[in-house]
């Protein structure tokens, strides 16, 4: 018997099987083979009278839209079933819905009324989905309706109601833009004294996207949304936090920097840059509030969102002193999330870093190795690490970050890489000028290696020009070291450019050592590249221009009439100048015929020469150690150029000005708004609490404690107790009007009662005639109990409780 049994089942299995792989082989074929047909089965399944085959046309529209195509022309046949019992109906009917609403205007106007009567619907999950659906969809004629959903729904029983309406609020914002602002922040202020922190979040989104700027709006909500913060999700931690943070710049005091150095304790307040405090010891005195939202984001350094780490380190750099940020272990959370987070937010975090090390570079000095380059890393993020070494370089640990910096330079196979490295060494070079010494010999001992990359040299020369213009008078050795290297035709022309231009720059310190260049240099001029050929030129006209003007000097005579034309010098100047106004250049031409306009006409526009030729230039731009100016909206983004941020990095880190001692409003304004109370409705308490009763004995059984307590319709029988009353007492007890006690039959204590509470009665009166046949001497006891039960079960049910009377001795 066995054996056919399985047979059969095997069979069966089969079937089901192959009618599986049909119904997906029918599918497929709908969804990839157009026919003539397909429109028609598509309308078909949408108005079918099966949810199941519904969903079916639902998904094949969906998957049109997904793919890009056309599918309005079904837009009839799916709204028509907006008002389905099925969830999964209606969710794919409201996405198709937003997505052509405003092309057929009128008929969606037809689906709102629908989507309307579902915020009353007994599911929470349709009224959220619908509030949220109204409010995306954009057709201006129905905003009234939309903001009168939202006013319905903040006062919604449920948190996922409350928290859609919030979110509706951003999507009436993004439809009608500013119009809408006024109304959306009076339901806002609503939504801000809400109890739930899934609602707080949500709003504080909302507040962010609507009006980020109406600091005014949290006054009354600042202490409580600070112990809330904790308790939100991720993003509204951070978001939440950013705003608290510029309100507190906005609103409360600075910190006072106390120096515990001295015994009279002076103080002065938090300075806009950190550097200018004065005292190496010092405590810090926080504003009670300013020290509620510190303390309340303290523990979020430990977050893994990267957010929330930028959003808490950022709050603790604007609105502490250093000291106060190193304690909080925010340096250490930045590192963490540095080497955890994905590219895209490392490159944002480690920019972070290196604006925070340019103003107080003692921040992250602990942690240098971690700046140290990977293989892996991406040249975004490695030229970054390489600034913030140097801006964290000091005597203490200039040693073994200029070999590492050194390490790039000579061995990085991104020649780019290589580059920053050597700017990074610049950088260095200021520390002090035995380091600018040390690193100026390197330079130059590195700098003729042949097999060197010509714009890793250019770059040697750049910081070579650097260090030597910092003290000319005594690096003129420097530059004829340089001059030397000008001999070599393996010298990148890049290279030989900037060494041009420094031996011009020295004509006046070192006047022996550019005619000998300039007459190297003639001999090739016809085979040089367009920029050296530039530079020669200049080289000349500079000379010549010194030499002027060093004879006027030292003889008086200004209009040059004595000047020997025939010297060397003058004969240098007049061959360049010749051979250059047939160079190819049309620059080269131009300059080639004002130099030598300006130098040969006898003194009358010598000084004008002079000026233009002679001015100080400025030094190579080498990315500086340190920024000194405020950290505010006004001074605080000048140095950007500087240290190449990205303008979303600029954004996050300007914040707007303390607010001035005497313009700071009293604490008062904080004093905390009463939260709204939302209150349940009773027949949701009581569908809820049968329920929950329902499952708790269909799903295995009652505990003790809640069969004790009576909760499941049985309660145990308590001892009566007996007490002597004087008359007084008796008549006392005795003035509300005493209710005659009627028989409960059973029919009425069937209908008060849910099922299973009359199967347990059922059972007791089985038990109770079980007794009497077998004893009846305890027959009318029984009795006396059931009725005093069946009257407790009774007073229960009515909704009063009658104390029991007190019997009269």
């Amino acid at each position: 018997m066995a054996d056919p049994l399985n047979r059969i089942t095997a069979m069966l299995e089969s079937a089901r099987d192959m009618t599986i792989e049909a119904a997906a082989a029918a599918s497929a074929k709908l969804a990839d083979t157009p026919t003539e047909m397909r429109p028609q089965q598509v309308s078909a399944l949408l108005n079918a009278k099966s949810e199941r085959e519904v969903l079916r046309g639902l998904k094949y529209v969906i998957s049109l839209v997904s793919s890009g195509k056309d599918a309005s022309g079904f837009f009839t046949d799916v709204v028509k079933n907006v008002s389905s019992s099925s969830l999964s109906v209606r969710k794919l009917v409201y996405t198709y819905l937003l997505r052509y609403a405003e092309k057929e205007n009128d008929t969606a106007l037809l689906s709102v009324n629908a989507i309307q009567k579902s915020l009353g619907d007994k599911n929470e999950q349709v009224r959220a989905l619908a509030i949220r659906v109204m409010s995306e969809i954009r057709i201006g004629s129905i905003y009234p309706i939309v903001l009168l959903g939202i006013r319905k729904c903040i006062a919604d029983s449920s948190v996922s109601v409350r928290k859609a309406s919030a979110v509706a609020l951003i999507n009436v914002y993004n439809n009608y833009g500013a119009s809408s602002v006024e109304e959306l922040i009076e339901i806002l202020q609503t939504l801000l004294k809400d109890r739930s922190p899934v609602v707080i979040g949500e709003t504080i989104t909302a507040f962010k996207t609507i009006c980020p700027d109406r600091y005014d709006l949290l006054h009354g909500h600042y202490r409580r949304l600070c112990s809330l913060i904790p308790e939100l999700n991720e993003w509204s931690q951070a978001y939440l936090t950013e705003i608290l943070t510029n309100y507190a710049r906005e609103f409360l005091p600075r910190p006072k920097i106390i120096n515990t150095a001295s015994s009279s304790r002076e103080f002065i307040t938090l300075p806009d840059n950190y550097n200018e405090i004065p005292f190496p010891v010092y405590d810090v005195e926080f504003d009670p509030d300013l020290k509620l939202f510190l303390d309340s984001i303290k523990g979020l350094v430990y977050n893994s969102n990267e957010a929330v780490i930028l959003a808490v380190g950022r709050a603790h750099f604007h609105l502490s002193p250093p000291k106060t940020f190193k304690e909080s272990q925010i340096a250490a959370a930045f590192v963490r999330n540095l080497i955890t987070s994905p590219p895209e937010s490392a490159n944002f975090i480690i920019q972070s870093i290196l604006f925070m090390a340019m103003h107080d570079p003692t921040l992250f000095v602990q942690y240098e190795k971690r700046f140290y380059l990977l293989p892996r890393d991406h040249f975004n993020n490695a030229q970054f690490k390489l600034k913030i070494l140097s801006a964290i370089c000091n005597e203490n640990n200039i040693k073994t970050i200029l070999h590492e910096l050194q390490y790039y330079a000579l061995n990085s196979e991104d020649k780019q890489i290589a580059i920053e490295s050597v700017k990074a060494i610049g950088v260095c070079s200021q520390i002090s000028d035995y380091w600018s010494g040390k690193i100026l010999k390197w330079l130059l001992n590195d700098i003729s290696d042949p097999q060197r990359d010509p714009l890793v040299v250019a770059e040697f020369l750049t910081v070579i020009r650097y260090i030597v213009q910092q003290n000319p008078q005594n690096n003129v050795r420097t530059v004829a070291r340089l001059a030397r290297l000008l001999d070599q035709e393996s010298l990148a022309d890049t290279a030989k450019e900037s060494i041009i231009w420094l031996v011009g720059e020295f004509a006046s310190v070192a006047p022996e050592i550019g005619p000998d260049v300039l007459r190297k240099l003639i001999k090739n001029f016809a085979y040089e590249t367009d920029k050296v050929r530039y530079h020669v030129l200049l080289l000349s006209a500079k000379i010549y221009s010194h030499s002027l003007g060093k004879y006027a000097e030292e003889t008086g005579d200004v209009s040059l009439e004595n000047y020997d034309y025939s010297g060397i010098i003058p004969k240098m100047f007049n061959y360049v100048t010749h051979l250059a106004r047939y160079d190819d250049v049309y620059d080269t031409r131009d300059r080639a015929r004002t130099f030598y306009f300006l130098l040969s006409t006898k003194g009358q526009h010598t000084q004008l020469a002079t000026l233009l030729l002679q001015a100080p230039k400025p030094v190579p731009l080498v990315t500086m150690r340190k920024i000194t100016d405020p950290l505010d909206r006004a001074k605080g983004t000048d140095h950007f150029t500087s240290l190449q941020v990205d303008e979303i990095v600029k954004e996050y880190n300007m914040l707007p000005p303390w607010c001035d001692a005497d313009k700071i409003p009293d604490s008062s304004i904080r004093e905390e708004i009463e939260v709204k109370e939302v209150m349940k409705s009773f027949s949701q308490q009581s569908i809820s609490s049968v329920d929950s009763r329902r499952s708790q004995m269909n799903n295995g059984g009652i505990d003790s404690a809640s069969y004790n307590s009576g909760r499941f319709g049985y309660r145990p029988q308590r001892e009566r107790t007996y007490k002597l009353q004087s008359l007084d007492d008796f008549f006392a007890s005795e003035e509300e009007p005493v209710v005659e006690k009627k028989k409960v039959t059973k029919k009425i204590i069937y209908e008060e009662v849910s099922e299973d509470e009359d199967e347990e009665e059922e059972s007791e009166e089985d038990d109770e005639e079980e007794e009497e046949e077998s004893s009846s001497e305890s027959e009318s006891e029984d009795e006396e109990e059931e009725e005093e039960e069946e009257e407790e079960e009774e007073d229960g049910d009515d909704g009063s409780h009658q104390p029991d009377k007190p019997l009269l001795g």
